[in-house]
C-alpha cells in the first residue's frame, strides 16, 4: 500500500472517529441547556426522590440485572440508577419519546433537619439551606479522585466533570415514605434508619448526564466510576436499553 493511500485511509478514520464523537455529544444535553422543559438542576432533586422511594428489595440499584428499573418511572424523563459497589449488567426496557438522566457517580444528598453534624463548621451557618448546601458541597469536593467513562452505543462521551450539577438554588424537598431506601435498616447501618417523612431543605450535587431520547431499538450505555489505586471500589452498569417501536 502506498504510503499516500494509507495517510488518506487514516485521515478518513480520523473523521468517522469526529463524526461519531459529535453525534455522542449531539445526543447529550449540554450543561446548562433545558430539554424537554427540563434542566439538570430541576431533575438532581426529582432523580434523588426517585431514587429513596424504593427500600433494598425493590431498589433498582440493588439489582445487577435491571429488574425493577421500571419503578416509580412517570413523566417524559427516564431515570436510571448506578450501583452502591460494584459493576453491574442490566437490560432496561425504555418506552419510546423518553429522555434519560443519570447519576455518573461521587452523588451526595443532604437534608435538613439530619445534616450536617454538630461537629462540623456548615453547622455554625445561618440558615438550613446554606448549612446543608455547605454540607453536600464539602461530601463532593472532599470525595477522592474519581474518573468517569461513559460509552453510549460504542463512543465516549467527553469532558465528563463538565457534567457536574445541583439542584435548586432553593433546594427540594425529599421525601421518604414508610417503606423506602432511607428507613431500610439493611440499607442505613451501621447508623440507624432515618423516619419517614419529608426533609426540606435538600440539596443534590454530583455528576449527572441527561440524554435526549434514543431512537427504538437496541442500544449500549457503559457507566464506570474508578477511584484510582482502588481497583475494588469501581462502580458502574453495562446496561442494554431496549427502546419500543
Amino acid at each position: 500500500m502506498k504510503p499516500t493511500t494509507k495517510m488518506w485511509l487514516s485521515v478518513v478514520a480520523v473523521i468517522r472517529l469526529m463524526v461519531a464523537a459529535a453525534a455522542a455529544d449531539d445526543r447529550v444535553v449540554r450543561p446548562g441547556q433545558q430539554f424537554m422543559g427540563k434542566s439538570y438542576n430541576e431533575l438532581v432533586g426529582e432523580w434523588a426522590n426517585w431514587l429513596v422511594v424504593e427500600p433494598t428489595a425493590t431498589n433498582p440499584a440493588f439489582y445487577l440485572d435491571g429488574r425493577f428499573c421500571d419503578r416509580n418511572q412517570k413523566g417524559n424523563v427516564w431515570f436510571l440508577a448506578s450501583t452502591f459497589g460494584e459493576v453491574a449488567t442490566r437490560t432496561c426496557k425504555v418506552p419510546p419519546g423518553k429522555a434519560i438522566f443519570f447519576s455518573l457517580g461521587g452523588v451526595f444528598i443532604s437534608f435538613s433537619p439530619d445534616f450536617p453534624a454538630a461537629d462540623v463548621p456548615c453547622f455554625a451557618l445561618t440558615t438550613e439551606l446554606e448549612k446543608v448546601r455547605c454540607d453536600v458541597n464539602n461530601d463532593v469536593s472532599l470525595a477522592p479522585n474519581i474518573s468517569f467513562e461513559v460509552i453510549l452505543d460504542g463512543v465516549a462521551v467527553e469532558d465528563l466533570f463538565a457534567y457536574r450539577a445541583q439542584s435548586p438554588p432553593g433546594g427540594f424537598t425529599l421525601r421518604v415514605p414508610t417503606q423506602s431506601l432511607l428507613t431500610d435498616p439493611s440499607f442505613t447501618a451501621p447508623q440507624p434508619p432515618f423516619s419517614s417523612g419529608d426533609r426540606s431543605p435538600a440539596v443534590g450535587d454530583g455528576y449527572f448526564l441527561f440524554v435526549k431520547p434514543l431512537k427504538p431499538g437496541v442500544h449500549t450505555l457503559h457507566l464506570l466510576m474508578t477511584t484510582p489505586g482502588q481497583p475494588d471500589t469501581d462502580t458502574g452498569v453495562n446496561y442494554t436499553l431496549i427502546v419500543s417501536p
